[in-house]
């Protein structure tokens, strides 16, 4: 919760005060994940991850909410399963699930957020705000 909740709530809080709001113009991305969009699969133990990444996603809408007077999009980005650290042990387990539930047939690699955050953060994006980006080679659609 600290860590998915608590750091983008203050940090965004920071940098809207000291520089967003006063300009009168700002992009956040937050972080979240399509484990905020639904349940887990089988196997898997994850209630407070879940949680705190549907918590990061009303964050984002709470906060597009109230700051859009301020000319400040908020939007999130949640991914669905990439090799990483913390994915390491689990995906050694269930990769090869996951892949053959999602419509890709592929697990998301370096370059497949790059894309969706530099929209977010360009002048394309000027008239979204409060909306979420599931990059999970279709994973949430299954």
């Amino acid at each position: 919760m600290n860590l998915n909740i608590n750091a983008p709530f203050f940090l965004a809080r920071e940098v809207g005060k000291r520089s967003m709001i006063a300009r009168r113009a700002g992009k956040i991305i937050n972080i979240a994940s399509v484990a905020g969009l639904k349940g887990s699969l089988p196997g898997m133990n994850t209630i407070a991850y879940n949680t705190s990444k549907a918590a990061a996603i009303n964050f984002t809408r709470a906060l597009a909410s109230e700051w859009g007077k301020y000319n400040i999009n908020v939007n999130a980005i949640c991914p669905g399963f990439f090799p990483s650290k913390m994915s390491a042990g689990l995906l050694d387990k269930i990769e090869d699930s996951i892949v053959s539930r999602t419509p890709l047939q592929r697990l998301g690699g370096d370059e497949d957020l790059k894309g969706p955050v530099v929209f977010l953060a360009s002048e394309a994006s000027r008239h979204i705000t409060g909306q979420y980006f599931a990059v999970d080679g279709g994973s949430v659609v299954t």
